[in-house]
């Protein structure tokens, strides 16, 4: 589950969310995430070094935004979030929201992809803040191009469904086709510098690591 090493407000938020889940759901949540290690899912994401796919998506005000523009400007970290119901990626926008005044400062934006469409809570989150762009994939086709989306196994599809969390409606398709939880640096020119992909979604890639990586490209 959660890394050892220096306790991050990331972290800590992190393992506090974990530790008051239920038993049961824990149970299950772990042996989907073994199911999807011995896949190997997870070997066929882009890792550093790797050219990073273009895209082009809408945001929520239907502007279509490339990633190839953004980066004209500077480097950029680009987050999957799987979407409002789940809390981990809610923690994980949160601390990327804090870093926004450094990562701006050391010349990168922020764009978060997700395929989850424009919920009111997801608006009200991510509208009017500096630095961040919230880009909609509703097919998961980003995710396809980065080597992202899994099924996600049926222990853990019908431990959500017993907590009321029913991802044929927060999706719109009963396919229940997700990314894995994934965060990647990318550098002006395209290729990725920095990459965090793991199916266990209560490991996030901590903003002072992706600080770190950036001021060291940026000098």
């Amino acid at each position: 589950m959660q890394e050892t090493g220096t306790v991050t407000p990331l972290r800590a938020r992190l393992g506090t969310r974990l530790g008051q889940l239920d038993g049961a759901y824990r149970a299950s949540m772990e042996a989907a995430i073994a199911h999807l290690r011995r896949s190997g899912m997870a070997t066929r994401a882009k890792l550093a070094g790797d050219r990073a796919p273009d895209f082009a998506l809408p945001d929520p005000d239907g502007a279509i935004v490339s990633l190839a523009e953004r980066l004209q400007a500077g480097p950029v970290v680009l987050s999957f979030f799987r979407g409002e119901w789940c809390s981990f990626c809610r923690i994980e926008m949160d601390a990327l929201i804090a870093a926004l005044p450094d990562l701006a400062a050391a010349g990168a934006s922020l764009v978060m992809v997700s395929p989850q469409g424009s919920s009111e809570t997801l608006l009200a989150r991510s509208r009017g803040v500096p630095g961040l762009t919230v880009l909609k994939d509703p097919m998961n086709g980003v995710g396809l191009q980065y080597g992202l989306i899994f099924r996600m196994p049926d222990i853990l599809r019908e431990a959500l469904l017993a907590l009321g969390v029913d991802l044929s409606h927060v999706y719109g398709t009963d396919a229940w086709l997700l990314p894995i939880p994934a965060t990647y640096l990318i550098r002006r020119d395209g290729t990725i510098a920095l990459a965090h992909t793991d199916p266990d979604f209560t490991r996030r890639l901590d903003p002072q690591d992706i600080l770190a990586a950036l001021r060291a490209l940026t000098g």
